[in-house]
């Protein structure tokens, strides 16, 4: 197995022959409709729809059902201009028994569906306005569909999936909305609601008869009395109209309906309300400092931007289950239960990390919803900003916390995490089909384009990049954009060729690997290109240089071309590279420095060399240049020494990873007492916090899982040990994988604690995946192989990755031929970060030989793979691979399944 495995490639010479005859016929006569209904939207279908479609509009109607096994259906009417007739192609992704009635101007149309596209003809048309009518049952996929909830998720391009429309993000049109729905559901959409009216008096509210939260102390037993009612309803229903929105695309149009409460909070004229399901007092006292973080974020951007918050209203769903963190539907933003409302055990971390969620959520607000990417291949446009800007927002909200190490942690260990591998993508890609639009996120553009975007930050200044954004939002206000429009701008205020500069950073793939070889005095530099391009990366590099005691002498240069030379101060002992944590590689060390740095960590001169040092050193642990036992028991060594939070918990990350990776028997029960001793005794709450976690996840020994099991079996104990509602959840599946015969009255005492409904069910649902059977737990596993019963895809990966938990060995690689050839399927039917998250499910506990040669044989079995889908196999295959090609002479001893 090689590390640079990849999916071989075979296209037959007639797809080369036809796509030829295609091109030329195109050149020759321009698109036909005929031509343009492929599945899904491509893009020839994209640019003749927006030469052609103007000052669109939707009225929209759905009816909701109280009982799930109902359907949902719809009305929409679709007006829009046309300078002259021309044919028409509308997205619908559903059958002809799903349309019901076709109406253009008034008049029944004959139509076809085609390929998931509504086709009529030109000669139904006219020039100037046209309206269609469409009459539809929606199909359930982006409906989100729970006994008493539902939600749409139409990024990106599912909007198909629920209503006719033009599934594009260049088309952006008005929508006006109203829902029937439930009398005793509340229902949320972009616009403000306008009317509510009754349309069954029998015994549920009249028209009006919502109420606002009065605070976050609001009778939670209510509340979980309502939310345990489920989908019983008294048969009263109700008709809620909003208002029409701004111009918006149609991946952005969203409504929610179903039982929830509400809190509202006016400020400053400014009324934001927080609807959620959550039962616990604990957590629904925090939504004031939820909202205000949200209030917040929303002052920050609309002082930075020099723009007034473009839209009628910010309201928020906390979502139980949520597939994302988040989601920035203007005026109905949704994010997940599990980000925002925090355990009584949360640590500054944790608060910040959802201080960050809001701000990135809402700085969408503005960097891709009120300017919108034209095309899915600059989607890492908007989440470029809305994490950069995210990073500047929460400093102001959290400022005990060291923001240069917090940006530095917050990208560069998962930007690595993916550029290190044989699936590595450039930040920007090609992309012909809106249907492959989802497998282009990834921790390329949502890690390494902040790193990107903070070097270009840094060559024009704070004021030059801020009057650089006004000016790019003030040309593209309530419209689209491409990363080229905004390189353009900024390229004016900068004496660099910014163009030539962004082809490398954003449109290849990779990063340099950086040696470093040291002749006497002279340091000599060199960046290499692991994909053998001989691209250089431009970029500054600061290094540190260690004399005799703790002299250092801090180096600058410009690594701009294959080699770089440097002449080092007089008893130089060793040099770190990228002290500053600002260049971005593999900075590959050899063995004296990497000793050096392993022995001194605790006295390296500040935080940032520590951190950038850390990383360093763990990207040299998987790249094969130290052992992991060296590795691990520097950390051991430099753990206890570290009294700065962010390094501590980056190094309890990286040792966490080491140990689960490379298990060593032989260090189990040092690592384990130095955690341990950290958790019992440090003066520090949140790094007992911290370390009590760690220890749970790295317990091996018999005697750290017989504690285990106290821990989990005493509330007192855990209270005592800073154990939240999650943790013991998540230690009843430890124990249950551990205690095979205490299993079943493990998950039932587990289950009998938690009393929200919403979390009840999930419980109910992952449970099954820790049986001692192998016999449930492989039906646990077909199970998932249905679409149906994965439509929760957080639950859904929770138990995917139980069934590999390391305890079952290589037994569980029986699971990942079948998981991986579902791969297709599971993109086709799942949301944007389901393919990732799925095989991250399915491969990251697997430590196996067997493992291993299963994905092998996979990827020699399909040669012609999707190469975007492919880039998710390599890229969580990676850290199998690697300790697989470790050392073919030396492998593991202990293998991970007699644990």
């Amino acid at each position: 197995m090689n590390r640079y495995t990849t999916f071989p490639t075979r296209t037959p010479l007639h797809v080369w022959t036809i796509a030829l005859l295609i091109l030329l016929c195109t050149a020759c006569n321009g698109p036909q409709p005929e031509d343009l209904t492929a599945p899904g939207v491509s893009l020839e279908l994209a640019r003749y729809r927006k030469t052609r479609y103007q000052n669109i509009r939707y009225d929209l109607h759905f009816n909701l059902p109280g009982n799930r096994a109902d359907k949902v259906t719809g009305k929409a009417r679709i007006t829009f201009t046309l300078d002259k007739p021309d044919a028409l192609i509308a997205d619908f992704r559903g059958d002809t028994s799903q349309i019901h009635s076709v109406v253009l101007n008034g008049q029944q149309t004959p139509y076809s569906l085609t390929d998931e596209h509504i086709v009529i003809p030109r000669s139904a048309l006219r020039k100037g306005e046209n309206t269609l009518d469409v009459s539809f049952t929606a199909d359930d996929q982006s409906l989100n569909r729970r006994d008493d909830f539902l939600y749409t998720l139409l990024v990106p391009d599912r909007a198909r999936t629920l209503f006719p429309c033009f599934d594009q993000p260049d088309l952006k049109a008005r929508f006006t909305l109203s829902l029937e729905l439930p009398a005793e559901w509340k229902a949320i959409a972009n616009g403000a609601t306008a009317r509510t009216d009754t349309l069954n008096t029998a015994s549920g509210p009249t028209a009006g008869t919502e109420t606002s939260g009065s605070g976050p102390a609001r009778t939670a037993a209510r509340a979980g009395s309502q939310m345990a009612a489920g989908a019983e309803t008294t048969g009263a229903r109700k008709r809620i109209s909003f208002h029409e929105t701004e111009p918006i695309p149609t991946y952005l149009f969203s409504f929610v309906g179903g039982r929830f409460e509400r809190v509202t909070e006016n400020r400053n004229g400014r009324s934001i309300s927080l609807y959620h399901r959550e039962t616990d007092p604990q957590k629904t006292a925090q939504c004031p400092e939820i909202l205000g973080q949200v209030f917040h974020a929303l002052d920050w951007l609309e002082t930075y931007t020099g723009v007034p918050y473009p839209f009628a209203k910010y309201d928020l769903i906390v979502i139980p289950g949520f597939q994302y963190g988040g989601m920035e539907h203007m005026g109905a933003t949704l994010y997940a239960d599990r980000s925002m409302f925090l355990e009584n055990n949360a640590t500054t971390e944790n608060r910040m990390a959802r201080g960050s969620l809001i701000a990135h959520e809402t700085a969408h607000m503005w960097f891709g919803d009120y300017v919108t990417m034209q095309w899915f291949d600059d989607v890492w446009t908007k989440e470029v900003f809305a994490n950069f800007f995210a990073a500047m927002i929460v400093r102001e909200q959290f400022p005990q916390i060291d923001h240069r190490l917090n940006f530095i942690r917050s990208n560069v260990p998962g930007a690595y995490g993916e550029d290190r591998t044989a699936g590595s993508t450039a930040i920007r890609q090609q992309l012909p089909n809106l249907s492959d639009a989802g497998l282009l996120y990834s921790q390329i553009i949502y890690s390494k384009s902040p790193v990107v975007m903070e070097m270009l930050f840094t060559k024009l200044g704070p004021e030059k990049f801020r009057d650089g954004i006004r000016e790019y939002l003030a040309d593209h206000r309530y419209g689209n954009a491409t990363w080229d429009d905004l390189i353009a701008v900024l390229d004016c205020r900068c004496d660099e060729d910014l163009a030539a500069w962004s082809r490398v950073w954003v449109d290849e793939k990779g990063m340099p690997t950086i040696d470093m070889t040291r002749h006497e005095n002279r340091l000599r530099i060199m960046q290499s290109d692991p994909f053998g391009r001989r691209l250089a990366w431009n970029q500054p590099l600061q290094l540190l240089a260690f004399g005799d005691g703790n002299a250092t002498d801090t180096l600058q240069c410009l690594l701009d071309g294959p080699e770089t030379e440097l002449v080092l101060p007089a008893g130089t002992r060793c040099v770190l590279p990228n002290a500053d944590g600002r260049s971005y590689g593999y900075f590959r060390l050899d063995s004296v420095t990497s000793e050096y740095l392993m022995k001194r960590l605790t006295g390296l001169p500040d935080d940032v060399a520590r951190l950038s040092a850390l990383i360093t050193l763990n990207e040299n642990l998987l790249g094969g240049t130290i052992a992991p036992q060296r590795f691990l028991r520097a950390m051991i060594a430099y753990l206890p020494q570290e009294r700065n939070q962010q390094l501590f918990t980056q190094a309890l990350t990286y040792i966490r990873g080491c140990f689960g990776l490379y298990y060593d028997e032989t260090a189990s029960p040092e690592l384990e007492g130095a955690l341990w001793e950290i958790a019992q005794n440090d003066p520090d709450r949140q790094r007992r916090i911290m370390a009590t976690q760690a220890w749970c996840g790295i317990a091996r020994s018999p005697q750290a899982i017989n504690t285990l099991y106290e821990l989990w079996d005493d509330e007192r104990l855990a209270n005592r040990m800073l154990l939240g509602e999650n943790d013991l959840t998540n230690l009843s599946y430890t124990l249950a994988l551990r205690f095979p015969d205490r299993a079943a009255a493990i998950i039932a005492r587990q289950g009998a604690r938690i009393t929200n409904p919403d979390r009840q069910k999930q419980y109910a649902y992952i449970a099954p995946a820790v049986s001692p059977s192998a016999s449930v737990r492989d039906s646990v596993f077909r199970s998932l192989l249905d679409p149906a019963n994965r439509s929760i895809e957080p639950w859904a990966c929770t138990a995917l990755s139980l069934l590999n938990h390391p305890v079952h060995g290589a037994r569980s690689a029986a699971y990942i031929r079948p998981g991986l050839e579902e791969l297709q399927e599971i993109q086709r039917t799942g949301d944007i970060f389901f393919p990732r998250k799925w095989t991250a499910a399915l491969l990251g506990s697997q430590h196996s030989e067997a493992a291993a040669t299963a994905v092998d044989a996979f990827i020699a079995d399909h040669p012609g793979y999707p190469p975007l889908l492919g880039s998710k196999i390599l890229q969580q295959a990676d850290l199998l691979f690697r300790l697989w090609n470790r050392n073919a002479q030396n492998r593991p001893t202990s293998d991970h399944t007699s644990e």
